[in-house]
């Protein structure tokens, strides 16, 4: 037993290896996109009451996420690989604690084979390199789950107590761990029959539910994820699933998913299930998928009945419990050979996958750091028309202090247009005198520059119309000759924050 315990340590701690690595070592190769520069720039900037007060005012989740990040933003920075490296650090803790979760279920073989889908997962890597709280959420309802497992096996005061403790944690880091801590409260109220401990450990997440619940309802604005909605419920909940198995691959920042890349693996993935349903792991699979499948029917549910958020990322919760019991199919002893090639294929996959994600800037979020760079900065009198969530992003990177305001005219010698490279080149709505001076490609982004004999003054709504590609633009402009501050204008409603 001591041989194996000491193979199984060395197996996970190679795994585990491998996941940080793929984590931290290309923190810094994508630029921050719109969420991560709200994050970087408008809540954490400043004194710990102003970034709860921006949490309030900007954003739809609750603290913790944000309390842990400010903190850590004044010992690491707000660039891109200090603050990314709290969500790696999040998303490696995971992998160990999905090694438990398939342990507690079933077996260390088991428990190695869920740590390596977890540790190559597309989403889960996705997350772990991005400045918002999902991976931290990941975390928080992996760990809950386990002690869920524990206490409902052993119904130990201990256990009790860490599951309530992470199911609350896990509540203030992001409204959606309702569904999956929901589930677990009931199965262990049902199984532990109305047990004090039992009751108490509910009641402890309950009241953190209830201290969230006003901020909820502060943060409830169409503008922040109204914009949820406006696609169909039933495409989502398809595209959703789909992420789960290649993570967002750029999808999430104006492109059509990439539900191809999901068809091998999630095959791959639907075999494990029906195996775990066919052995006599079942039960155990029946947990996980419980779990699992169970936060993805209720935030269904929840949608149809008028609260729509289904979106991939809410639904992160579902991702390792459902990982667990595919790899409760391939750790099977009746499929073990079928089962181990299964595992060493999707993993194969997902690696291989991680570098093309690396290798592939249409696969990445808009490279707004290189575009910044790209600019002009001379001080010419110039507009920059471009995707309205990219505005944020461009005024990060270009180190300004601007103002937004809703409505005006725009004096300008240039226009600059950046949107999706086939798009961003349509001058119909520019005067004549406007020529195009050149056009520089930038992943799957170009800037197309129009210059002009003289300055011209320009209606707001005559740059707002220029073709980007994109469904709402935003237009920035240099302050004045000889100056490189910027001022944003906007006609549409603020960015929504998602």
């Amino acid at each position: 037993m001591a041989g194996v315990a000491s193979r199984t340590a060395w197996a996970l701690a190679g795994i585990a290896a491998v996941g940080v690595g793929i984590r931290f070592s290309t923190l810094g190769l994508q630029s921050y996109h719109h969420d991560e520069v709200i994050t970087a720039a408008r809540v954490l900037p400043g004194g710990f009451i102003h970034m709860l007060q921006q949490v309030r005012a900007s954003e739809s989740n609750p603290p913790l996420y944000y309390l842990l990040a400010w903190g850590w933003s004044k010992v690491f920075g707000t660039g891109e690989i200090g603050l990314r490296s709290l969500s790696a650090v999040f998303g490696a803790a995971t992998i160990p604690i999905a090694y438990l979760i398939g342990k507690e279920l079933l077996s260390r073989r088991a428990g190695l084979i869920t740590a390596a889908l977890v540790a190559l997962n597309p989403m889960l890597i996705w997350y772990s390199q991005e400045a918002r709280s999902y991976a931290l959420l990941g975390l928080l309802c992996a760990a809950s789950m386990l002690f869920f497992l524990r206490a409902r096996g052993s119904g130990d005061a201990w256990d009790l107590m860490l599951w309530s403790l992470f199911s609350a944690l896990a509540l203030a880091s992001h409204y959606f761990a309702a569904f999956p801590v929901a589930i677990e409260a009931g199965w262990l109220i049902v199984a532990m029959r109305l047990r004090l401990g039992v009751l108490v450990a509910v009641a402890g997440v309950a009241a953190m539910g209830l201290l969230l619940t006003p901020l909820a309802l502060a943060q409830a604005n169409p503008d922040h994820i109204g914009w949820i909605s406006a696609s169909p419920l039933r495409a989502r909940a398809v595209h959703s699933a789909a992420t789960f198995m290649t993570g967002e691959t750029g999808s999430v920042i104006g492109r059509r998913p990439r539900n191809g890349y999901a068809l091998v693996p999630g095959a791959i993935a639907i075999i494990g299930i029906g195996m775990a349903l066919l052995t006599a792991g079942r039960r155990a699979a029946g947990v996980g998928l419980a779990v699992g499948g169970g936060t993805f029917v209720l935030a269904v549910a929840v949608a149809i009945a008028g609260k729509d958020y289904v979106n991939a990322r809410n639904l992160l919760p579902a991702l390792v419990p459902l990982l667990v019991v595919a790899a409760i199919g391939f750790a099977a002893p009746r499929f073990r050979p079928v089962g181990l090639a299964l595992t060493v294929v999707l993993c194969a996959y997902w690696l291989a996958f991680a570098v093309h994600v690396d290798r592939t800037p249409s696969l990445q979020r808009p490279d707004w750091r290189d575009l910044a760079v790209k600019i002009d900065t001379s001080g010419r009198d110039r507009a920059v028309v471009t995707w309205k969530l990219a505005a944020a992003p461009l005024e990060f990177y270009l180190h300004n202090d601007a103002q937004r305001v809703y409505s005006g005219r725009v004096r300008a010698r240039e226009i600059d247009v950046l949107g999706k490279a086939r798009v961003a080149r349509s001058i119909s709505e520019l005067p004549a005198d406007f020529h195009r001076a050149g056009t520089i490609r930038v992943g799957r982004v170009s800037l197309v520059r129009y210059l002009a004999s003289r300055a011209r003054t320009l209606h707001l709504g005559r740059l707002d119309r220029l073709q980007t590609g994109y469904r709402d633009n935003a237009v920035l402009v240099d302050g004045g000759a000889g100056e490189s501050r910027l001022g944003v204008i906007a006609n549409s409603l603020p960015n929504p924050v998602r």
